[in-house]
């Protein structure tokens, strides 16, 4: 079956077990096929090597960090969220097949095992010396084909971005640790606290000391906005519809780290109600008396106590 693709595969293969009469027998069977939303190519599972990083250490400090005051979640009640997801964390795998990312820094010997002999290294150059100094000048490497998951990436983004692992970089000891991040509350553990976890590992210093988390716009039904569910809603043609002002007020609406629908019939009574705020003020604008006139702002200055 060497070389053949897996349905040709499978096909040859049931016909070697009727021609050897070892096939039972053959019968139809409904099930749900996966399909991968970019190609439509059928998902199936496949058993493979990964890279895994053990993490209760890292979370450890991630959960101190918040224990000792020296960062602060807002709104309060998503500490729980956060403790539980860092009490209960597991092992991470953090090697993806995927053709863009961060290729992860491991190099192995050609013609060795790749299990038990694999260099790490920042570079393919530095990879290559380790190698000759270890195994003579003849060797020859090659990178793992798999790269990092996009979440360890961006675990690494409040401080690779500044100069890191060059801790006297200029922008490093100027913006690093900063104050506050204000992110969505849905990522608080995919991307807040393993930054936290990357940053007191890389650098002894929690990344920030504040995290304020917002909540986030979804549809009518609740749902969240997603291309394929089709259910976004564009600002701007909201704009053009309801206009600015109802747009914003509407958003104002929402509550720290509470989640707001958006609707048509929200947006509406909205547009509704900031209109009549634009006449009652445009009414107010219009009896003042003109600015130039002193005597009048005094007597409506004197009337402010009734």
């Amino acid at each position: 079956m060497s070389g053949l693709d897996r349905f040709e595969a499978r096909k040859k293969l049931w016909s070697d077990l009727e021609e050897t009469d070892l096939a039972v027998k053959k019968e139809p069977h409904n099930l749900r096929v996966p399909r991968s939303q970019c190609g439509g190519e059928v998902i199936e599972p496949l058993v493979s090597k990964q890279w895994f990083v053990t993490m209760q250490p890292l979370a450890e400090k991630a959960l101190l960090a918040v224990e000792k005051g020296e960062l602060t979640i807002i709104p309060e009640r998503f500490e729980k969220i956060y403790n539980h997801w860092l009490t209960n964390i597991k092992d991470w795998c953090i090697s993806r097949q995927l053709w863009w990312g961060h290729c992860i820094p491991v190099w192995y010997i050609v013609g060795k095992d790749c299990e038990e002999e694999y260099i790490v290294a920042r570079s393919a150059e530095e990879a290559l010396m380790k190698a000759r100094d270890k195994y003579g000048k003849d060797v020859e490497v090659y990178q793992d084909p798999d790269v990092l998951d996009t979440w360890f990436s961006s675990a690494l983004w409040p401080f690779s971005t500044l100069g890191w692992p060059d801790l006297l970089a200029e922008d490093f000891k100027r913006f690093y640790p900063t104050t506050m991040l204000e992110t969505g509350h849905d990522i608080l553990f995919f991307w807040v606290a393993r930054m936290v976890m990357m940053g007191i590992e890389f650098t002894g210093t929690v990344p920030f000391s504040y995290v304020y988390l917002h909540g986030l716009i979804r549809d009518s039904q609740g749902r969240k906005m997603s291309k394929t569910l089709g259910n976004v809603i564009d600002p701007l043609d909201t704009i053009k519809v309801f206009g600015t002002d109802a747009l914003r007020f509407t958003l104002a609406l929402g509550t720290s780290g509470q989640d707001l629908n958006l609707s048509t019939e929200r947006l509406t009574a909205n547009k509704a109600f900031t209109n009549k705020l634009w006449n009652a003020g445009k009414f107010v604008l219009q009896v003042l008396p003109n600015r130039y006139n002193v005597s009048s702002w005094q007597n409506i200055e004197a009337c402010k106590g009734f």
